[in-house]
């Protein structure tokens, strides 16, 4: 029925019984005493009586070692065989429980538990809906009690406000899913008021996005949004993520009630992201909390601070700024780096701190990308992810402001560098800067494999050929690496004519050994280079 390169199981031929399980081998999932227990079975076993055994004298002996059924098992559905657990759960007894809770604690949609429980064709109603029997709702709380993961997208799933009333009428003593460990939830005006049948008290990852719609908040459901948000126990979790598309007054109201809820936050923390005002007292506290490794924030840094050294962003890796606080956060963080002891130092560092634990800096708002804001970015020398959005209008301005040399130097700084965006080419065809700032990446970031950065066009081809033939090109090794380089031309005015296309192409591969792609908004290439080049 199911295999697997080192299991399988097979069942009688009306699928009503477990006839065998073969293990070739002890997998190396099992623990040292599970090991021994299936070396034992091994060494004890009579093949002539195996058959047997299996369907006069109750369950397979196999299935008395739990834990590697349940190797078995995750193997079922690492093989994308979900189906064989249904089976192996109607035709086993002894496997029924553990197969059903291996399938469901898998499964994360609350459209599949509902049609396999209670009803079928509810889930889009917008009449009230009728009471479920108690067989069905017993069903319901069994299979729900083994979900580990649930995602509820409104854009994906449109259930109605019924199917939720639904739901409340039947477990009006807890939550759906009781050990439900992350939520990924979009509500809207009809589902917010139902929160407290999806906040599970084992919740490890909670991801909220609210969208009003068209008629916008009223200030009930502001309120429910401020009860919800008291609600969660933020102690354990270790990704949160709030955000809601709501007036700014609004959102001001709801500030110091999130401001909490990130007080409240342990040492669990791993991702956290609320777009709303936080207080001084919750943005130090999220800089002081010892794993957080991704922040998402829209808040400023802290007007004063007290904090020790040793204490601010500790393991942060990844940081997405909004685009009015940027330049203070860089400000701010590369302060630490002046009180980080030099080599040279009698004493021990005590503070690595984001300057030298950050390998992704992000902005999800349009910034001014020129020389001050890329000053501070400099310092954080372990960079891999830089990808910022410079703030170009459709009307033509130009906010990317950097020279060649400026590109030199950030290239030198961040060797590390594997993809780097500095926001769309614009239309403008204004800025300052020329293909020979590709040079300065491909020579100092031999690791790159996508980039994005602006440009001038006006002059393309003859500009390739002075890049082309940089000195510093021949240094590179002459073999093709193995990295898939994607290289963005986006909006820049462009136009190669025929004749161009080669020399065009040559240019871009001497500079760039490994681009295998080129893209614009108006087209896209998959370069077929000259031969020998």
């Amino acid at each position: 029925m199911a295999s697997g390169h080192w299991w399988s199981i097979r069942t009688s031929a009306r699928g009503w019984k477990v006839l065998n399980i073969s293990v070739s081998g002890v997998p190396s999932e099992l623990s040292v005493e599970a090991s021994e227990k299936l070396r034992n079975w091994r060494s004890a076993e009579r093949p002539h009586l195996l058959l047997h055994q299996a369907i006069s004298m109750g369950p397979h002996p196999i299935i008395e070692i739990s834990e590697l059924t349940q190797v078995i098992l995750d193997h079922c559905l690492l093989l994308g065989n979900g189906q064989s657990l249904v089976s192996l759960a109607c035709t086993c007894r002894a496997l029924e429980e553990q197969a059903l809770s291996t399938l469901w604690s898998k499964q994360s949609s609350l459209e599949t538990l509902i049609r396999s429980t209670v009803r079928r064709g509810i889930m889009y109603s917008r009449r009230p809906l009728p009471q479920a029997t108690n067989a069905e709702w017993d069903r319901f709380r069994r299979y729900a009690s083994w979900m580990r993961k649930l995602l509820l997208q409104q854009e994906r799933y449109g259930m109605s406000k019924e199917v939720f009333r639904f739901m409340s009428l039947g477990l009006s003593d807890g939550v759906v899913c009781p050990e439900l460990q992350d939520l990924e939830w979009g509500a809207n005006r009809e589902t917010l008021p139902f929160h407290r049948l999806l906040l599970s008290p084992k919740l490890k990852t909670f991801s909220f996005t609210y969208k009003p719609g068209h008629d916008g908040s009223s200030e009930e459901d502001i309120s429910i949004l401020q009860s919800m948000i008291m609600g969660l126990d933020t102690f354990h979790l270790q990704e949160l993520y709030l955000r809601w598309e709501i007036p700014e007054e609004a959102n001001r109201q709801i500030g110091p009630i999130a401001s909490s809820a990130v007080l409240l936050c342990g040492p669990a923390l791993k991702e956290l992201c609320v777009y709303s005002p936080l207080s001084d007292a919750a943005i130090q506290h999220t800089m002081q909390l010892p794993n957080l490794r991704i922040w998402h924030t829209p808040n400023g840094p802290p007007k004063t601070t007290n904090l020790a050294l040793p204490d601010i962003f500790p393991r942060l890796e990844y940081l997405s700024l909004a685009e009015e606080v940027s330049l203070e956060w860089l400000t701010f963080l590369t302060k630490t780096a002046r009180h980080i002891p030099s080599e040279k130092s009698s004493y021990p560092p005590l503070h690595r701190g984001p300057v030298q634990t950050l390998r992704g800096l992000f902005t999800f708002m349009e910034v001014p990308i020129d020389a001050d804001f890329m000053s501070p970015i400099t310092l954080f020398r372990e960079l891999i992810f830089l990808c910022l959005t410079s703030s170009c209008s459709t009307a033509g301005g130009c906010g990317f402001s950097l020279t060649d040399d400026d590109i030199a130097e950030i290239a030198t700084a961040l060797p590390r560098l594997v993809e780097v965006s500095f926001g769309t080419i614009c239309s403008a065809n204004s800025c300052r800067t020329t293909v020979a700032s590709l040079v300065s990446f491909s020579t100092q970031c031999r690791g790159l494999e996508q980039l994005e950065v602006h440009f001038n066009t006006e002059n393309l081809r003859n500009d390739l050929e002075l890049a082309s033939a940089d000195p510093r090109l021949t240094e590179l090794p002459s073999l093709r690496t193995s990295n898939i380089f994607h290289l963005f031309l986006s909006s820049a005015p462009y136009t190669i004519d025929e004749d161009d296309l080669v020399p065009v192409l040559r240019g871009f591969h001497r500079i760039f050994s490994s681009l295998t792609k080129i893209s614009g908004d108006n087209s896209w290439w998959s370069p077929s280079f000259p031969e020998g080049e």
